[in-house]
């Protein structure tokens, strides 16, 4: 691994070939935002040595003497060269790197609570800081005991893509159960690509999100990247050859990681969440379902009606936990994986998938 002044160095070189402009006219650009002390830190593709012409460069700019913070980066250009600034406390980093070891520690369910596949914050500023390059300053010298910052960075995002792996595993066999063949394989190939993150991420590189998938594995796993060149097309004839690479997937993803990933055993811990609020409505003899934060109705015919009925009845009971996959009837399941496409309802499961359990898929491939 390039130590940090040759990063620096690589970095710089790359910035001014893509865009004609030096770290120093940065630094200088942003330097009305550095407090005394401050440090700052590139991330990103850029800083990882990926990235080209149109990535834009991430900065974090923290230290001792911060006090407020930025959750929105403040927009600059150089030139071409788009600049994302975090100005950051010193102490709101290191307590998402205390939030984040204490999720590492837990049972339950992680998906999301960093970020979503649309936001994905959490996990980028941990490893902005964690395996960024120093630009200029002393470096963060941060005041917290517990694990290594690179190894809580890692291990959230390990942990966080293996239950992406997990309910993409599961939603893409029940779109096959719900005769929707072209939302199986996009979750099926979805797996695998949420498995891949997982052992890019534990080989110790930093989390650079899914659009560079392809190019860490040619450069730096290159024994997955064959591996993972026999999912990036999608079969032509879904319908036909859907369920044939979905075997594959779940195949391709257990041997990544050892994980047991057929139906009956994720359908045990999952459960339907009603979180749009969805309601059956009968008028007469029509019957409709509702959903008002959505502004949405649809009619239902009677199976539909039926099941939505006793679906909600499970979410309604004592324990109000949601309705159990495992007690759901091929009618409950069609109906309920029409919602879930619709984002009416979503997947919450009973407990997580720690570390240790990804350590038992490691040692199985040694």
């Amino acid at each position: 691994m390039l130590t940090s002044p040759e990063r620096r160095r690589d970095l710089a070189l790359k910035i001014e070939r893509f865009h004609g402009v030096t770290l120093e006219q940065v630094l200088g650009e942003i330097e009305y935002l550095r407090d005394a002390d401050d440090t700052v830190i590139a991330g990103g593709s850029l800083a990882y040595g990926l990235g080209n012409g149109l990535s834009d460069l991430d900065l974090v700019v923290s230290g001792p003497a911060t006090v407020e913070s930025s959750r929105i980066p403040l927009e600059h250009f150089v030139g071409s060269l788009r600049v994302d600034v975090w100005k950051l406390a010193q102490g709101l980093i290191e307590g998402s790197f205390e939030r984040a070891e204490k999720a590492l520690t837990s049972e339950e369910e992680l998906l999301g609570d960093f970020g979503d596949i649309d936001d994905e914050d959490g996990f980028k500023l941990l490893h902005r800081i964690a395996f960024g390059v120093v630009v200029d300053g002393n470096g963060l010298k941060l005041e917290r005991g517990g694990m290594d910052c690179r190894e809580v960075a890692s291990g959230l995002v390990m942990r966080e893509y293996a239950e992406r792996m997990r309910a993409s595993a599961l939603v893409a066999q029940l779109a096959l159960r719900a005769s929707r063949p072209i939302a199986a394989v996009v979750n099926a190939r979805l797996a695998v690509e949420n498995a891949l993150n997982v052992v890019v991420t534990q080989r110790g590189f930093p989390f650079s999100g899914a659009k560079w998938l392809g190019e860490r594995l040619d450069a730096e796993v290159p024994e997955l990247a064959s591996f993972y060149e026999s999912f990036r097309r999608l079969p032509a004839d879904p319908a036909r050859d859907g369920a044939a690479l979905v075997k594959a997937a779940l195949q391709a993803c257990a041997e990544v990681w050892g994980l047991e990933l057929e139906f009956d055993a994720l359908a045990a811990l999952a459960r339907w969440h009603n979180a749009e609020n969805v309601q059956l409505v009968e008028i007469g003899a029509d019957r409709f379902l509702l959903a008002p934060r959505s502004g949405a109705i649809w009619e239902l015919d009677e199976s539909e009606s039926s099941a939505l009925r006793r679906l909600a009845a499970t979410e309604d009971s004592e324990q109000g936990d949601g309705w159990g996959l495992a007690d759901c009837d091929p009618g409950e399941l069609t109906l309920c994986v029409g919602l879930l496409e619709r984002g009416l309802l979503s997947l919450r499961w009973t407990e997580g998938v720690p570390l240790r359990v990804l350590d038992v898929g490691r040692r199985a491939r040694a």
